[in-house]
């Protein structure tokens, strides 16, 4: 990276660092420029798959607290999470991230990414399936204005996972490349999460585990 390329990447990092005092959920952005500008990595004690499901896991849970807090801080009537419960949110959001782990292992075993394209793959999985779909048909909907609202979720999606892979991305050395990995991967993503999200649900649901829905969110904050 050039050193003006490094000087912009940090403004970027510094300006959503402060936007994130009024929207916690950007928070992944700021952390992965600060990761990537020191050049971080985590020590390979363990098994690569091990190392990049517990890479995505601390990034994807850093995820879902900023979701949650950026919600209760404005004690949200109708909050944009799994559950407006702390607990019961993380529980429930392993059967997303979940996909998140598989899909990109089982991607990054035959095609070479870099951190960019990690980063724009997922920030497009996330405008396609947050909320249900929500979120890109209100894009749609007030286009190009709408346009805004999909960057600032693709930059909260693709951030976290491209610093779960940056964290990890020593462990990968394919080389293999072409154009078919993209729609693989969106697609795997999109596909993985649809399965491993109703598979963990039946799971909860077998389990009675989850706790039903309280507000207001400053009344019931962790369960």
């Amino acid at each position: 990276m050039k050193r003006i390329q490094k000087v912009l990447f940090g403004l970027s990092g510094i300006l959503l660092l402060l936007a994130s005092i009024n929207s916690p959920v950007l928070l992944p952005y700021p952390v992965f420029v600060f990761v990537v500008l020191r050049g971080w990595c985590l020590p390979k004690l363990i098994s690569p798959a091990i190392r990049f499901l517990f890479s995505t896991s601390i990034c994807t849970l850093f995820l879902e607290i900023s979701a949650w807090f950026d919600n209760f801080i404005r004690n949200a009537p109708e909050p944009a999470l799994l559950h407006p419960q702390l607990i019961p949110d993380l529980i429930i959001s392993i059967g997303v991230y979940s996909a998140w782990w598989l899909a990109w292992w089982l991607m990054l075993q035959y095609y070479h990414f870099t951190t960019s394209e990690i980063f724009v793959i997922t920030g497009l999985y996330g405008v396609i399936i947050e909320q249900q779909g929500a979120i890109l048909l209100a894009g749609l909907s007030t286009f190009p204005l709408g346009a805004i609202l999909w960057v600032f979720v693709a930059t909260v999606y693709g951030s976290t996972m491209a610093l779960a892979f940056f964290l990890v991305r020593d462990s990968f050395t394919v080389t293999h490349n072409g154009w078919v990995k993209y729609p693989l991967a969106l697609g795997g993503l999109v596909g993985f999460t649809l399965v491993t999200a109703i598979a963990w649900g039946i799971i909860l649901q077998t389990l009675d585990i989850i706790p039903p829905p309280k507000l207001p969110m400053w009344d019931y904050p962790l369960w």
